[in-house]
């Protein structure tokens, strides 16, 4: 039987910048081993030790990258508590003490000698890299505020009452543990607790309002604005999930309010939390999940969109609950022009990302063209034995 795997991304390219949610992923470790070296080599390297670690049945995350996330720049080991990231995405700052942390360089120029005829030719590139970064950003705030224009229709149609009352009475309905049963959390869920970037709900420290101790919240990326367009990873992380309630909705809806009153009950009443912020805007929320009581709930509109696949699957259609009728018909060419805006916007943030990645598949390639492919090979072994070595314990 193979291990489980689970994918998601640990940063986003959002319209608030580069956001990172890697304290709250990785800082609940016993140990994490940062990888320094080019971006796509580190990928290669962290997709082959994924591949033999699943071929061992070992429970794994994926980490991948927000750019192109076909590869990686992380893999935890979930029971293990052992994890492995690129150094690109390992801050600098606000490291608890008591994590081990190992630095591996699978650089093959340490001093720079065999670079130094590319120096300039690099640092174009990455001059190239950083204003295509910068740009991207700010045509994704630009298309979020395009974005608020849309949900403003929604907004001024939408019974708050209602919505209020979703919220509690789905918490009823589903934040129980069954009688005489404690959490049987996930393992991938207690490695981390922290807060990331200040955004959305978070648990609070002592004791909560019930009595009990707060549940611990995971932040993470379901998604990401990639330079090839949106990607998600709701069905992976919740295709061991009984049951899953896919929202249905329209922006402004108030999809993201109700998770964020919902996470925070489930904090209240003790119960471990997977929070997944939106990878356009990561003030937002669009899934959580709590998998000791085998309940996932999400956004299911696009640029995420998915519909009930199996037993167990449902809807919710917060349009039909809580939306004054014929709203979309009422507006329909104010949301028709506002919607265009919105994807030519977004497309072309989008296609300030393939131009970083086209720069960067130019700068992949002359640390490539100077690499030492066995004593690559020779280092990745002797990771992969010595972190084989501590999971065996």
């Amino acid at each position: 039987m193979a291990g489980r795997e689970r994918h998601y991304f640990a940063r986003g390219n959002t319209a608030e910048g580069l956001v990172s949610l890697v304290d709250s992923i990785y800082y609940k470790l016993d140990a994490v081993y940062v990888l320094k070296g080019d971006p796509q080599e580190i990928g290669a390297i962290l997709a082959r030790l994924a591949n033999g670690w699943g071929r061992k049945d070992w429970n794994l995350h994926l980490i991948h990258q927000p750019l192109q996330s076909d590869l990686l720049e992380g893999i935890i080991l979930e029971d293990a508590r052992i994890g492995l990231i690129a150094d690109r995405a390992w801050p600098e700052e606000g490291i608890p003490e008591d994590l081990e942390v190992r630095r591996i360089d699978f650089g093959s120029d340490p001093n720079g000698k065999r670079l130094a005829e590319h120096r300039e030719h690099i640092a174009g590139l990455e001059h190239n890299i950083a204003e295509a970064y910068t740009k991207a950003y700010e045509t994704f705030q630009r298309t979020l505020r395009i974005h608020d224009d849309w949900e403003k229709i929604y907004i001024d149609t939408l019974d708050r009452a209602v919505m209020n009352q979703l919220a509690v009475d789905w918490s009823d309905r589903y934040l129980v543990a069954a009688e005489g049963s404690g959490q049987a959390a996930d393992a991938g869920a207690g490695v981390g607790a922290g807060s990331g970037e200040g955004t959305g709900a978070s648990a609070s420290s002592g004791a909560s309002a019930s009595g009990k101790e707060p549940g611990a919240v995971t932040r993470r990326f379901l998604g990401a604005a990639t330079w090839r367009g949106a990607v998600d990873f709701i069905l992976n992380l919740t295709e061991d999930v009984p049951t899953r309630i896919f929202v249905k909705g329209r922006p402004g809806s108030g999809k993201s309010t109700l998770f964020k009153k919902i996470a925070a009950t489930a904090s209240e009443r003790g119960f471990d939390t997977e929070l997944y912020h939106c990878g356009f805007d990561p003030n937002s929320l669009d899934m959580l999940v709590f998998r000791s009581l085998g309940v996932a709930i999400f956004d299911s509109t696009a640029p995420h969109e998915h519909f009930p696949l199996r037993e167990g699957d449902s809807i919710l259609d917060i349009y039909e609950l809580a939306i004054v009728p014929y709203t979309d018909e009422k507006y329909a060419e104010e949301i028709a022009g506002v919607k265009a805006r919105y994807s030519a916007s977004m497309q072309h943030a989008i296609s300030y990302l393939a131009e970083v990645k086209q720069n960067q598949d130019r700068l992949s390639a002359i640390y490539r063209s100077i690499s030492n492919e066995e004593a690559i090979s020779r280092k990745e072994r002797l990771l992969a034995d010595e972190i084989e070595a501590r999971a065996a314990k």
